[in-house]
């Protein structure tokens, strides 16, 4: 039998009204009433009902995270960031993954409803249909969008200035010299993924060269659908002489692409990145990469939810955080 809060308030020689004021940290209860009821719970094991406590308060103290793909170290870290936030607040995380497919996110998002938890934040599958999460709006639940916008979703957001990031990349390829840069990416469906494929086409503008359709490579949420996409580029007779990738699965998968091409970074192809991960400085070349703040991005999610979470119900904020080049030797102006 699970010890009760009956049990401890016998224990400690209180009214179980006491002992739940005590436990509970509201209402009067004297020191020496708390001490008594603390000691006795310590000693009989009690662990509070968090679902009769949700009852009365209407409040579960957790909180729901819906990533793309859990394998991918990005959400990793951005999970990490919203859960260092959540937790010194009190609530905790817990975690879903969507796998990069709409009908999982949906089936998350109802499964985590299901349990009340107090608020959302969802980084949004390529693809998916926004009604559940305007139902969730609707329904009063605080969300937040991490990493991807959703067109027609009232809620707040917090992004990367993709855009920006990627146009520095290409720009900086551009500038040493490069005149068929290609591109590998996964599905524009992803709204981070179409803006940063939109930043390297703004940069060949601005360097008086002409996208090609034909160097704009797409391919999926995996490492291997990037690998395929990379090697349709470097394949070709006409292949680039520089490669700028989406994000870091597209990363790998490129310089796979080049391994089994046997053709040499930076010396056959140069190559820029979008995420910097561990990996990328223990290669040969390091890889020159477009640094995002990923752990920030979940703190700030993580604050934004808060603030949701303690009444704010102004109007919806999108919050954009700076990506930063960062130069090594994979482009070939690097050390």
């Amino acid at each position: 039998m699970s010890v009760t809060i009956r049990d401890v308030a016998r224990a400690a020689g209180v009214s179980t009204a006491t002992a739940a004021r005590a436990l509970g940290g509201y209402g009067h209860a004297s020191p020496a009433a708390r001490r008594k009821v603390s000691e006795s719970a310590r000693q009989l094991g009690y662990r509070p009902n968090v679902v009769a406590r949700a009852l009365v308060s209407r409040a579960t103290t957790t909180v729901g995270l819906v990533v793309g793909d859990i394998e991918n170290p990005f959400f990793a870290a951005a999970a990490r960031g919203l859960a260092d936030v959540m937790d010194a607040h009190g609530y905790t995380v817990l975690l879903a993954n969507a796998d990069e497919d709409a009908g999982r996110e949906r089936r998350a998002v109802d499964a985590l409803r299901a349990r009340q938890v107090d608020g959302m934040v969802v980084v949004p599958a390529p693809g998916a249909s926004p009604e559940h999460l305007t139902e969730l709006v609707t329904a009063g639940v605080p969300l937040v969008l991490l990493d991807r916008a959703v067109v027609g979703v009232a809620a707040d957001s917090v992004l990367v200035r993709n855009v920006a990031g990627a146009r520095a990349a290409v720009a900086h390829l551009a500038g040493l010299g490069h005149r068929r840069i290609g591109v590998v990416s996964d599905s524009p469906d992803i709204t981070s993924s179409a803006e940063r494929i939109q930043g390297y086409r703004q940069a060949l503008r601005a360097a008086g060269i002409a996208p090609e359709p034909g160097l704009i490579s797409i391919g999926g949420p995996t490492r291997d659908d990037g690998e395929a996409a990379a090697l349709r580029l470097l394949d070709r007779p006409d292949r680039p002489t520089a490669v700028f990738t989406a994000n870091n699965f597209m990363t790998v998968g490129a310089l796979r692409a080049a391994r089994s091409l046997a053709l040499r970074i930076p010396e056959d192809v140069a190559l820029v990145g979008f995420d910097d991960l561990d990996w990328t400085t223990l290669v040969q070349p390091p890889v020159t990469v477009v640094r995002q703040p990923v752990a920030d991005l979940g703190r700030v999610a993580g604050e934004r939810l808060l603030r949701r979470l303690e009444g704010d119900a102004g109007p919806p904020k999108r919050i954009r955080l700076d990506a930063n080049l960062i130069v090594r030797g994979s482009c070939g102006a690097g050390a």
